[in-house]
């Protein structure tokens, strides 16, 4: 014999089970809803142009120059050198990049630009008095910041004199907002 189950009885039932039904069963029994288009910002990229300036006993000795396209919030990189082989020991050779590494990371903050940058040089210490079959000495500087510069205007982000001479490095940035 069936039994039938009273009606208040059916509509708990029917409570406690429909949470039970997967959500993609009742997605389509819902009626599908608009969804709010997202606007997209346009993209934003910038010109950066660093100038690295050495000087020797306070007199201008190079000047190099590097120029990079980077879009908003994006890592632009530049990498430039060579690979110096060096014995480690018997028989084995390891490498050291010597040369200049660049990296920005450029963030709109209204009519500023907030900028990362990261400049490292390395190069090969002179050689005087080295004795023949030493391996070679490594020279490195690094400046590491984070600032804020007007867009157009030629800032100086940073300055280091190098220990071991009388050397002085200076690192100006020029941020060009590109239409």
């Amino acid at each position: 014999m069936r039994r039938v189950l009273p009606i208040r009885l059916t509509f708990a039932l029917m409570a406690f089970c429909l949470p039970m039904i997967p959500s993609s069963a009742r997605a389509q029994q819902e009626k599908p809803k608009e969804e709010a288009t997202a606007v997209q910002k346009p993209l934003v990229a910038y010109r950066i142009e660093i100038i690295v300036r050495e000087f020797e006993e306070g007199k201008p000795a190079n000047s190099r120059k590097y120029t990079m396209l980077v879009a908003d919030n994006n890592r632009g990189k530049i990498r430039v050198g060579n690979r110096v082989p060096y014995q480690s020991s018997a028989g084995m050779y390891q490498y050291q990049d010597v040369g200049m590494n660049i990296d920005c990371v450029p963030k709109e903050r209204g009519e500023n630009l907030s900028l990362y940058t990261s400049v490292e040089f390395s190069s090969l210490a002179g050689s005087q008095g080295a004795a023949p079959n030493m391996n070679p000495v490594f020279r490195s500087e690094r400046s590491e910041v984070e600032s804020v510069v007007t867009l157009g205007k030629p800032t100086v982000v940073a300055t280091m004199d190098d220990v071991g001479s009388t050397r002085r490095y200076e690192i100006e940035v020029t941020a060009t907002k590109v239409k």
